[in-house]
């Protein structure tokens, strides 16, 4: 059983050694890569396309155009314009090339070491009754190349790529984290710029109040305090207006610096229809949705892939004590020309087979695997709570955006008993009946109800990217509710091909959200390699 092993590393390190043989001879083909890193460089081993091709195809935009600011922009345009022109996202796609050069670096230990050396010297040396001058060079070429290491090889390779595929999913959990930092942005901004509307309506409504007031203040009606309260009401809503705007500009400053903007940079957001905030994201239930996340998060890929890579370096660590066997290959050439009266030429060549076998090492490798053996097991315990906070995760964001739902739907019945009780409390007033205190009480609540709507419109929109998120499959498709929704509903359907009822169901649900999505003018997705 050891012969074979020993037999199937020989072999697959000789095969390894072919394969990146033949990709230098052949010719180099730079890798494509994501748009801000245009640079050509010396890539014998394509580091750059294997780092392209670490980047899911649903998070990587098809260009990086630059979105026209002066027209209201799209929730594709923020999500592209984040990926494309961020600081941070460049310069984490810059460390996972920098990983892939690490990765790569470890091919070079199946490729022969090739070293030359040259050296020329000129002495005189003068006595009371001679001169005498020699000069002399040499000229050396050596080759060396590891036959057999005991899979040494091929345990550092294991572990970079595992480390590799590892800083990959990291990258791509942080696209995921750049697309909803610009989705809540847009929220945000969106917010504030309904904000800033609901502000100005509550404006009209206490200067409509405080004329009215006034009016019948002056025709002898209703005493000075109507008037007075009236106008403080009035005063209160203008501060409250420009604090909107305070607030819409502070929201345009986050947006553009978000898109890779500077903060002065006048940035609007289209409105989204009311309908669309009806439609879930999910047509899972909750134990199926943690299920989900476990396999889609690319944090805990990464986690995984980091613990096999740990795995493995303690595997290579046994075996380091093992001999190492090399075959090693020299030539030298050398002249000595003393004065004119000598002149020497010699030249020196050898083949070879080197065997290295450490000995004693100072207990350095008992030590180093006691250390290894327990960061394994503190990494298996914090993969145990990596899995748990996923499940957390999943499990806080669908309460979320259940109370997110009620409280929208709350709110919905709120504001439309504000509005009729604003517009019987002023009309009352205005024909003299009732008192300013019901007109300052309804406009109190309309404007409350106002900013509930609003909140809770924020909310809803909020904690469904976060569901969506947690989940694991936030991407450019997801941007649009109805992609989720539609992707969920046929996971089911091809989980539960058995269960008639559970399919019928599920596609009842998709073609309700379709029908409820082509009804009204949404953004278009984005389409994706």
């Amino acid at each position: 059983m050891v012969l074979a092993t020993s037999l199937l590393r020989i072999a697959r390190g000789t095969l390894w050694g072919a394969v990146v043989c033949c990709s230098l001879a052949a010719d180099t083909a730079h890798a494509e890569i994501l748009p801000w890193l245009r640079q050509t460089i010396d890539d014998p081993f394509s580091m750059e396309k294997k780092a392209a091709d670490q980047v899911a195809p649903s998070l990587r935009p098809d260009s990086c155009q630059i979105p026209d600011i002066k027209s209201k922009l799209t929730l594709d345009d923020v999500v592209i314009s984040a990926l494309c022109n961020n600081p941070d996202t460049k310069g984490a796609y810059l460390s996972l090339v920098a990983q892939a050069a690490s990765y790569v670096s470890n091919y070079s230990s199946y490729l022969p070491t090739v070293s030359g050396s040259m050296s020329h010297s000129r002495d005189t040396s003068i006595t009371a009754h001679s001169k005498s001058t020699t000069v002399s060079s040499a000229y050396g070429l050596s080759l060396g190349l590891t036959l057999y290491d005991f899979g040494q090889r091929e345990f550092k390779l294991e572990t970079a790529e595992l480390a590799f595929r590892s800083a990959g999913n990291s990258y791509n959990s942080t696209l995921q984290g750049t697309i909803a930092g610009a989705l809540q942005g847009y929220y945000s901004l969106l917010r504030a710029q309904n904000a800033l509307a609901v502000a100005k309506q509550s404006e009209e409504f206490a200067k409509e109040s405080y004329e009215a007031a006034l009016l019948r203040h002056q025709i002898g009606q209703v005493p000075l305090a109507d008037q007075l309260q009236a106008k403080g009401s009035y005063s209160q809503s203008l501060l409250d207006t420009e604090a909107a705007d305070n607030g819409l500009a502070l929201a345009q400053a986050a947006m553009a610096q978000i898109m890779g903007f500077s903060p002065e940079t006048p940035v609007e957001v289209k409105d989204i229809d009311n309908k669309t905030l009806a439609i879930d994201p999910f047509a899972d239930e909750l134990p199926a949705l943690i299920e989900k996340a476990k396999e889609k998060r690319y944090d805990l890929q990464s986690s995984r892939n980091s613990l096999k890579s740990s795995e493995i370096s303690l595997k290579a660590l046994k075996r380091s004590q093992l001999a190492t066997i090399s075959a090693t290959a020299n030539m030298g050439l050398s002249n000595d020309d003393i004065h004119i009266y000598n002149y020497n030429r010699s030249r020196s060549q050898g083949v070879g087979v080197s065997v290295s076998i450490p000995i004693f090492t100072g207990f350095s490798q008992t030590y180093s695997l006691h250390a290894t053996e327990k960061s394994l097991e503190n990494q298996r315990e914090s993969l145990i709570t990596t899995e748990r906070n996923v499940e957390k995760d999943v499990w806080n964001s669908w309460h979320n955006y259940e109370t997110s739902k009620l409280s929208w739907k709350t709110s919905q019945d709120q504001i439309a008993t504000a509005i009729q009780l604003k517009e019987l409390a002023l009309g009352r007033y205005k024909e003299g009946l009732g008192s300013i205190l019901d007109v300052l009480n309804a406009q109190l609540q309309y404007s409350n109800a106002l900013q509930s709507q609003l909140q809770n419109r924020y909310s809803l929109l909020t904690s469904r990217v976060d569901l969506v998120r947690s989940v694991g499959v936030l991407d450019l498709a997801s941007v649009n509710p109805k992609v989720v929704q539609q992707s969920a509903a046929s996971d089911a359907v091809s989980d539960t091909v058995t269960a008639d009822t559970a399919i019928k169901e599920d596609t009842a649900k998709t073609t309700a959200a379709t029908d409820t999505m082509t009804a009204t003018d949404t953004t278009t997705t984005h389409s994706v390699h």
